[in-house]
């Protein structure tokens, strides 16, 4: 576990300045009188659409890859984005579609960088403490979600867009650094040659070898298609009726529900019905959404986007534990692309369209039911954004009650049980083998002390 820990905190240093480059971005793009939310949206899609399209390719590459290299370069490409924007900006000519472009790059770069991450886990963490790993990932991720959205609007007025680049910059130096002295763990590759065609027949065999999964998979997809407005459209309902430093604070009480849901999942040992237990958090979190333009304040706002967001930790860590357990070591990768580029596909899918959605929302509601505006705060842009909070919550809970009553999710629960005892299983057969040999060491050394206490008594009788 101590190997695991300085990985993640490595990689989340080098994140930190990542997504603090990314929020200030965001605060810079809304600024401008230029560009409106669509374009802010477009963004988002590009930080996340070219890692999705790419992903079973790039789970086909790690699993036959160096981890190691693949996390240093990942890193490395991703810091060039980084200077990139930095010199663009310093110079006056930074647009938003250079944004586009390098935060396109970065997203593969960072696939390939997480992904790595995801498989070295279980060559470093037993099956049986996998969730309490997932857990302190879950938690550093929070940490970051909350540290964030408080430093960025600071700096931003404090020291500039471009010393904000400068501290990314460091923060991936820092962790490539450190990734090139250590030893990293040998984790196991896949010995065949890089085949597409092939890489497809293995994951759809699995996939059709495991009742329950493509419902899984699909549920997923669904999710993040609806959580993928919120995601997007939460930075600009704040600022819609308030500011950056209000942001920042909202956001980093929302970044508090994921600290406490990665703590909760942490201190678990084991859960049992994973799967089951996902739908039902999904359900949980619709009521939220479905009920949140009762009342638009940022105080409501911050508390019920915190237990979301603690509710979405939990999903997220239940996910990842339940493939790390039911997924060999080594087509892991090949799995993880192919549930990537089939769920990661619907959040950039509802960033790009969130935009003009929220502009089409606005002409009637200005024009048919003004009497709203006086009930929210902000202007027609806060009361669309309502709307699609309000859509995005009931169709969830309708999404989880169908999914949550599917006998293949059953059966994904019944198959994290039997793995789980196997590992428990074999983890036995390990104690009682070196038991075993620590037994057959002891009476080789009485033996030893018979014989050599024999032949003492020879010689000495010799010499007599």
């Amino acid at each position: 576990m101590k190997k695991y820990l300085l990985y993640m905190v490595l990689v989340m240093v080098s994140l930190l300045g990542t997504d603090l480059t990314d929020f200030t971005l965001g605060f810079w793009v809304l600024e401008q009188p230029k560009y409106s939310i669509s374009d802010y949206s477009h963004i988002w899609f590009f930080e996340a659409a070219p890692g999705v399209l790419m992903a079973l390719f790039i789970g086909s590459l790690i699993d036959r890859w160096d981890k190691k290299r693949i996390i240093i370069y990942g890193q490395l490409v991703a810091g060039i984005g980084s200077v990139t924007l930095m010199l663009l900006h310093y110079f006056g000519n930074l647009e938003a579609w250079h944004i586009m472009v390098v935060t396109g790059i970065g997203s593969i770069a960072s696939t390939f960088v997480f992904t790595a991450f995801f498989i070295s886990t279980t060559a470093l963490v037993p099956k049986s403490k996998l969730l309490k790993a997932q857990g302190m990932t879950s938690g550093m991720f929070a940490v970051i979600s909350m540290v964030v959205p408080a430093m960025a609007p600071v700096l931003y007025e404090a020291i500039g867009l471009n010393m904000v680049f400068l501290i990314d910059i460091v923060t991936f130096s820092i962790s490539i650094i450190a990734f090139l002295l250590i030893n990293f763990v040998v984790v196991e590759k896949s010995k065949e040659e890089f085949s597409l065609k092939n890489d497809w027949i293995i994951v759809k065999r699995f996939i059709k070898s495991k009742k329950g999964l493509i419902q899984l998979i699909t549920f997923f997809f669904f999710i993040e298609f609806l959580t993928g407005f919120v995601d997007v459209l939460f930075a600009p309902l704040i600022l819609d009726f308030s500011g950056k430093y209000e942001l920042g604070i909202v956001t980093t009480v929302v970044g508090f529900g994921t600290l406490i849901g990665a703590i909760v999942m942490g201190s678990r040992n084991k859960i049992s019905k994973p799967v089951r237990l996902i739908m039902t958090i999904n359900i949980v979190v619709g009521i939220i959404l479905s009920c949140l333009w009762i009342r638009v304040d940022l105080y409501v706002i911050g508390t019920l986007g915190m237990f979301v967001m603690m509710i979405f930790a939990m999903s997220e860590v239940l996910n990842d534990v339940f493939y790390q357990t039911v997924v060999p070591t080594k087509f892991l990768g090949r799995i993880a692309g192919f549930q990537e580029m089939l769920i990661g596909g619907a959040a950039p899918l509802s960033y790009l369209i969130s935009g003009p959605l929220v502009k089409y929302l606005e002409k009637p509601t200005n024009n048919f039911f003004s009497e709203l505006l006086s009930y929210f705060p902000g202007s027609t842009t806060t009361v669309a954004i309502m709307i699609v909070f309000a859509f995005s919550g009931i169709s969830l809970i309708g999404v989880s009650l169908y999914f949550r009553k599917h006998k293949g999710v059953k059966n994904l629960d019944k198959l994290y049980e039997l793995e789980q005892r196997k590992e428990n299983d074999n983890n036995e057969e390990k104690e009682e083998g070196n038991e075993l040999i620590i037994k057959k060491k002891e009476s080789q050394g009485i033996n030893e002390v018979k014989e050599r206490t024999e032949s003492e008594k020879d010689l000495a009788s010799i010499e007599l």
